[in-house]
């Protein structure tokens, strides 16, 4: 098998080889989590990033730069979180007032899953997104909330860029 990669803090980065089956264990030291990534890629390339998004700490660098064209893939895997005391949400989010003062990005379910290219407009990520981006730029994500300070929890995000 031959693939690059690297563990950090915030996820599992790897760069997969085309025509090649990638296989990847890592525990996460300090989360005391296990996470496996599989990639079959049959043409191109595709980076792959598996990681805890929390809620308090706004935009998560997930240290995946994507060109214009790219597919790009992300799937909530697990987790739950709040934009307050006592809630518990996955990456659909609350709902609620999609116009609130609140929310990053108006007209989406407050505390969904969010994703942003560089600094290009927010996305909404929620459970599942693949398309083809026409941003550039380094990928983030986070929660649809502007008032971090008491929110609670983290979702587990798996994403693939494929060029």
């Amino acid at each position: 098998m031959d693939f690059e990669g690297s563990i950090s803090s915030s996820g599992i980065r790897a760069h997969a080889r085309p025509l090649q089956i990638s296989l990847i264990f890592a525990i996460v030291l300090g989360f005391a989590s296990m996470a496996c990534s599989v990639i079959l890629d049959l043409g191109g390339s595709a980076e792959v990033w598996t990681g805890e998004v929390p809620a308090r700490l706004g935009w998560i660098a997930t240290g995946l730069e994507v060109q214009a064209g790219d597919l790009v893939s992300i799937t909530y895997d697990s987790g739950a979180w709040s934009p307050w005391p006592g809630g518990e949400y996955d990456a659909l989010g609350f709902g609620g007032d999609p116009r609130c003062r609140c929310n990053v990005l108006k007209g989406v379910s407050h505390a969904a899953l969010i994703g942003r290219i560089g600094e290009h407009e927010p996305f909404l990520v929620g459970t599942e997104f693949r398309r083809r981006v026409a941003e550039q730029g380094e990928l983030y994500l986070g929660i649809n909330d502007v008032d971090l300070q008491d929110n609670a929890g983290a979702l587990r995000v798996s994403v693939e860029v494929h060029r």
